[in-house]
């Protein structure tokens, strides 16, 4: 794949599920830029909150947290704009083996990056594009605007999601691994379309 190639897409698809760094990449990437003082807007894993926990590690009783094989629980989402966080899933008791997203929670942090899109920002960065999206919920709302507004976007796809994200981002987004420095270098070429414009 040709860097050209990757520099040219509006979208920077990370691809990675539980147990790949794409979460901690998607972040860390996310911080650099709004250091930068980048006009950033999105949700991401919080930083202390993107390591893999192996499926079987979870503590007893943690809120939302079981240990079931296939959870794939992280506890919130930054607004990396405001710092607002936003919880991803329900308390469901100690008693509970599954995740229960918290549907009412996602749909405020899908309709405060909606909001912020309306501002015209440089970067629109999304935490993830899975389950929930795939059937038009969690964050789809987001992602609609996003690419409405002809806004870069950066996001992790998850395995599960593949088949309606190709659907959905036909011709906007290039796949990249879960590597800083592939991010990186897509940025560099939105970067530099922004100043040419």
């Amino acid at each position: 794949m040709s860097l050209e190639v990757i520099q040219s897409a509006l979208i920077a698809a990370v691809r990675g599920g539980p147990g790949t760094p794409a979460a901690d990449v998607l972040t860390a990437f996310a911080l650099r830029r709004r250091a930068e003082g980048v006009k950033i807007v999105g949700v991401v894993v919080p930083p202390d909150d993107t390591g893999h926990v192996p499926p079987h590690a979870h503590a007893e009783g943690h809120a939302g947290h079981g240990g079931h094989e296939s959870c794939e629980c992280r506890s919130e989402l930054l607004d990396i704009a405001t710092g607002d966080r936003y919880a991803m899933h329900q308390n469901l008791g100690s008693g509970s083996q599954a995740c229960n997203l918290n549907s009412s929670s996602l749909a405020l942090a899908a309709g405060a990056v909606e909001r912020a899109i309306a501002l015209a920002p440089d970067l629109v960065v999304l935490s993830r594009f899975g389950g929930q999206e795939a059937v038009r919920g969690g964050l789809m709302s987001a992602f609609q605007a996003a690419v409405a507004a002809g806004v870069p976007i950066a996001c992790v796809v998850t395995p599960k999601a593949e088949s309606v994200w190709a659907s959905f981002a036909e011709g906007l987004s290039i796949s990249l691994p879960p590597d800083g420095e592939a991010l990186e270098a897509w940025w560099r070429g939105q970067a530099r379309g922004r100043n040419a414009a």
